[in-house]
């Protein structure tokens, strides 16, 4: 009688865990699929994934520092040339046709990273788009400036770095004005109309919502995966150059060290094989 008592109460356990059916929020959001015909010729898309499963290591707000950099003189226009208008749908790649391709930073970490890879950006004459996250910009005004004074586009990453999918609409408002009213008292200059959501982690209230506050929700097509456990200066260079294809959107961060030569490295190499690197509203401009 113990035995078959013992055996009920296993059961009894078990049943829970053995009948629960996986809901849409146990798993990424999923992204949109290359049509079967290009399969063939297009590289992997298996990367287009939340950047890494959540909860993600928070890579730590700095203490401010005095600048390491001398005045800078940049070759760019002041102000970015016209930016498209915001749009309802994500994007995670841009057009086909023609060379293009787009290398961009979500901004975070020691500034004097950030330093660097301005410097490197200024001298092979590449204008890009920075994701700028309010809570650091706060903590970092000066190099929220440099940005823009080096002519590059401006993104919103929200203001505090959480997965927007667990915050009511206010609170979403709330993250999108912040960043811009921050960001632009202090550059002068708009975040609109990108957006990109923290770990990629959106979904039909998060592209609505950001939408109406006239952005367009940018994910991205490949990363350059500086973020991965024994990433380096090789690794990083041969994630962009080994993926890169036509309409090709790259994003990497500004924390890592080996980040500003993987990028001149890979913007020659990209060169020489004849792709235009481009900021995304250059990008996205082009019909």
């Amino acid at each position: 009688m113990t035995r078959v008592l013992l055996l009920l109460l296993v059961l009894f356990l078990l049943g829970p865990i053995a009948g629960h059916v996986a809901t849409p929020g146990d798993r990424p959001t999923p992204m949109a699929t290359m049509p079967a015909k290009e399969a063939s010729t297009w590289p992997s898309m298996a990367p287009l994934l939340v950047e890494t499963p959540l909860p993600i290591r928070r890579v730590p707000l700095p203490k401010p520092t005095p600048s390491v950099m001398q005045p800078l003189t940049s070759t760019f226009q002041s102000t970015p040339s016209p930016l498209p208008q915001a749009s309802p749908e994500e994007v995670l790649i841009g057009p086909r046709e023609g060379m293009m391709v787009h290398i961009g930073f979500d901004v975070e970490g020691d500034p004097r990273i950030l330093y660097e890879l301005l410097k490197v950006l200024e001298e092979e004459h590449y204008r890009t788009t920075f994701f700028l996250q309010g809570e650091w910009v706060k903590h970092h005004p000066e190099a929220a400036r440099r940005i823009a004074a080096a002519g590059h586009e401006l993104g919103n990453h929200s203001w505090s770095h959480r997965d927007m999918r667990t915050l009511t609409e206010a609170e979403l408002e709330r993250e999108l004005q912040d960043t811009e009213a921050l960001v632009k008292a202090l550059t002068g200059r708009s975040t609109k109309p990108f957006f990109r959501p923290p770990y990629g982690s959106r979904n039909a209230q998060v592209r609505q919502v950001a939408y109406r506050q006239g952005y367009t929700t940018v994910i991205w097509t490949f990363g350059g995966q500086d973020w991965v456990r024994g990433a380096d200066e090789e690794s990083v260079y041969r994630n962009i150059v080994d993926r890169a294809a036509p309409g090709v959107i790259f994003y990497l961060h500004t924390s890592y060290p080996f980040n500003p030569t993987a990028v001149r490295r890979a913007v020659r190499t990209l060169r020489e094989r004849g792709y235009r690197l481009v900021s995304l509203g250059e990008m996205l401009a082009t019909p």
